[in-house]
């Protein structure tokens, strides 16, 4: 049976930082700490893990907003993680609370909002798109 899709729905994503995951590698900086792109790839990871259990075969979610600040800078090596959770359901629009932290501390946080969508309508439109271009 599937998990009610309601607010309050947690998950976690987790990494080691490496290089590639730097701003200088990234292209969002000349630092060689953990990159706010990257910081932001993991908060959606883990608001897009805390619902999926709750969906219907063949859809996912997509995120369409997200309002992040990032305020600690991470050395490479160091494990963050980010947690996320969900605050409300509006139809197949989800809104989450996200905190991100590393070994030390808090390393940033954001409100993100995911759509439900139906895969293949969505890849369809996707693709039809890619057919058009100029």
């Amino acid at each position: 049976m599937k998990k009610a899709l309601e607010p309050g729905l947690t998950a976690k994503a987790e990494k080691t930082v490496a290089y590639e995951d730097t701003a200088r590698a990234v292209a969002s900086g000349l630092a060689e700490v953990f990159a706010t792109p990257m910081m932001i790839a993991l908060m959606e990871s883990a608001a897009a893990s805390a619902v999926q259990p709750c969906l219907e075969a063949g859809q996912s979610t997509v995120g369409v907003r997200i309002d992040a600040q990032h305020v600690a800078a991470t050395p490479v090596g160091f494990k963050v993680w980010a947690e996320a959770k969900l605050t409300a359901v509006d139809g197949r629009r989800l809104n989450f609370d996200i905190a991100a932290y590393d070994e030390k501390e808090k390393i940033g946080e954001a409100q993100h909002t995911r759509v439900i969508v139906d895969d293949a309508r969505f890849m369809a439109k996707v693709q039809a798109k890619a057919q058009d271009k100029p």
